[in-house]
């Protein structure tokens, strides 16, 4: 009697394990969703940076740029406008991927998580990139109740981090980034800082050239 109700225990634990793995969406269609914006081909849109450096100079400072998107997997910020010494460490585009309809492309998801982000349940994705040697790995989180990217937080092979925090608005019908908050920790410079973006030009002409720097 005790081997027969051990065997159905095990057959019942068994049968929630498979039924469970089968509910739990695969990470990396967890990401392609937090992304997906069916007709979202490119967009620009101003940003300004409050920025506030801890090292190697302490300082507070505004920073002007503009953030563009091309599908499927390019980003890029242009800096505009830096005032007085922090235009030492902020000038020309960086190539980031701190907008999220990047992410898919440019990343593998080899776990998930269930968790919270900034109090928000939330899939926990750890990814690693396709093409990045420096990025270690990388934690996504994206919100259970409407699968949008919320956070994002880069580990590098040297030490360095970058985490941003990510607060949507519909935008024509997208869920795109309205504010996001970064924190950098590298070995030259830390900073902590809140981005905000203006108005976005969706599916208006981006030239490649943005992306080439």
């Amino acid at each position: 009697m005790k081997l027969q109700r051990a065997g159905a225990l095990g057959a019942t634990l068994a049968a929630a394990a498979i039924s469970a793995a089968q509910a739990a969406p695969a990470g990396q269609d967890i990401l392609a969703r937090s992304a997906a914006a069916a007709g979202l081909s490119s967009y620009s849109v101003p940003a300004h940076f409050d920025v506030k450096m801890h090292r190697p100079i302490s300082l507070r400072s505004g920073v002007d740029g503009m953030a563009y998107f091309k599908a499927p997997a390019k980003a890029a910020i242009a800096i505009t406008h830096v005032p007085g010494p922090l235009g030492g460490f902020f000038k020309g585009s960086y190539t980031l991927d701190m907008l999220p309809q990047t992410w898919p492309s440019n990343y593998v998801v080899t776990s998930v998580d269930q968790g919270q982000s900034g109090g928000t349940p939330a899939y926990l994705l750890r990814a690693v990139p396709k093409a990045d040697p420096a990025v270690d790995h990388v934690i996504f989180g994206i919100a259970i109740a409407n699968g949008q990217a919320i956070s994002a937080q880069w580990f590098y092979k040297d030490g360095s981090s970058v985490a941003i925090t990510i607060r949507n608005a519909q935008v024509q019908g997208y869920a795109l980034p309205q504010s996001e908050t970064i924190s950098v920790a590298m070995p030259k410079y830390s900073l902590d800082a809140t981005a905000t973006y203006g108005q976005y030009s969706i599916n208006a002409s981006v030239s490649d050239s943005v992306f080439s720097h």
